[in-house]
């Protein structure tokens, strides 16, 4: 029986990727309630999606939130994150939250809530909030419609492998890219909710 909420972490993605996803939610519980932000995210996934569990969106809010809570709160200290994969997974939690606010989930739709989660996400390098920025200022949903902005982030994402059909405009000039696109760093790939910590 695993101690520490890291381990619980640990274990509740290892049932999750043998499929066995009530005992995975369990685990993510468990983390959580130990105070865990990874454990929170994980586990405010889980109640979002119904993973072996009723969903529960209000519940998924205010875990996600905590999680992300603590994100900022680690990325303002300058603590050390436990590790690269914990970083990676405490930036999601924060554009999850925006994720939440975009659709309503939890909380009251709100596009402009959530297009400042996407930025401080984006700013931080994840990149399907640079993604999903980009989108937000290419229509100006919850931001002033901005396609300079727009085309940074959309090559920001594009550095990492996350390059959208139709998007070579971004590299023009007057958007502020090279006359041509440069190739994306394969070895840049966004690793997502599991497989960051697996």
């Amino acid at each position: 029986m695993p101690e520490k909420a890291e381990d619980f972490v640990r274990q509740g993605i290892e049932f999750h990727e043998i499929g066995e996803i009530s005992k995975a939610t369990q685990y993510f519980r468990s983390a959580a309630e130990m105070g865990d932000p990874v454990g929170m995210l994980m586990y405010g996934l889980s109640v979002r999606h119904g993973w072996g569990c009723k969903a529960n969106r209000q519940l998924a809010f205010q875990y996600l939130q905590k999680s992300a809570e603590h994100a900022v709160g680690d990325l303002k200290s300058r603590d050390s994150f436990a590790s690269k994969a914990a970083k990676g997974e405490l930036v999601l939690a924060i554009y999850e939250l925006g994720i939440c606010f975009r659709h309503g989930w939890g909380a009251e739709k709100n596009k402009k809530t959530a297009a400042y989660y996407f930025e401080i996400a984006a700013n931080l390098g994840d990149p399907d909030a640079q993604n999903d920025l980009a989108w937000c200022y290419y229509h100006g949903v919850g931001v002033k419609k901005d396609m300079y902005k727009s085309a940074k982030y959309y090559r920001l994402a594009a550095a990492q492998g996350m390059s959208t059909m139709g998007n070579s405009w971004i590299w023009k000039d007057k958007y502020g890219g090279p006359t041509s696109p440069t190739t994306p760093d394969k070895g840049h790939y966004h690793q997502h909710t599991l497989a960051a910590l697996g």
